[in-house]
């Protein structure tokens, strides 16, 4: 009974792990900015950091990005 939910545990916390890792990238330091596309090619969303450090994040977070920093002043 104890082995089985140690290896229930186990299983839970693989696929919780998979599950985080598979996430997109987004903006987490001051400048950088991420655009997500679509299968076309389209935009669908964005998220980015500004000079000031606070965050923005619209429209959906996809597999498919591009990314960049922008110039702030004082780099």
């Amino acid at each position: 009974m104890r082995k089985r939910i140690v290896i229930g545990l186990g299983l839970a916390l693989a696929v919780y792990a998979t599950a985080a890792l598979a996430r997109p990238p987004i903006a987490d330091e001051i400048g950088e900015f991420y655009v997500y596309f679509d299968a076309s090619g389209n935009v669908v969303g964005e998220s980015s950091m500004d000079c000031d450090g606070t965050y923005y994040q619209s429209g959906v977070l996809t597999s498919r990005y591009s990314s960049g920093h922008a110039f702030c002043p004082g780099d």
